[in-house]
């Protein structure tokens, strides 16, 4: 599914009322008996991020989808197929830094996240072939 934000046309910062109301104005627009397959595609963005769990949660996956594209380049080397496997630790330090990051835009601050625990992302070792 796409970004859930963006076939809504809301922002990330956008509240409950708003998605609902963005929702609504949509699916007047594109009923179910005339636009079906655009009314689920809807539907579904909707229920991604009606509530500000259901937000959350959007966000962190789609930080951790980003993590693991940058996990992915940073392992697969374009001048080799086959590089290597990334280490336990590299992919844990990507998954905190997406979390980190998913943090600090609910909160506003790198000092606090949203889970109460602070931030704690270790560095990226660097990558064999580029040492």
């Amino acid at each position: 599914m796409n970004d859930p934000f963006t076939v809504l046309g809301v922002g990330e910062d956008a509240g409950d009322a708003q998605i609902k109301q963005r929702y609504l104005a949509l699916v007047r627009a594109f009923p179910p008996d005339r636009e079906p397959e655009r009314f689920r595609v809807y539907r579904e963005a909707y229920e991604a991020v009606r509530d500000q769990r259901k937000r959350l949660e959007a966000k962190l996956l789609r930080t951790n989808d980003a993590a693991l594209s940058r996990l992915k380049l940073a392992v697969v080397a374009p001048s080799s197929p086959i590089c290597g496997r990334a280490t336990r630790a590299t992919v844990t330090a990507l998954l905190l830094e997406g979390i980190d990051r998913a943090c600090t835009k609910v909160s506003g601050s790198p000092e606090y996240c949203c889970c109460g625990d602070p931030p704690s992302v270790p560095p990226l070792p660097p990558h064999p072939s580029h040492a």
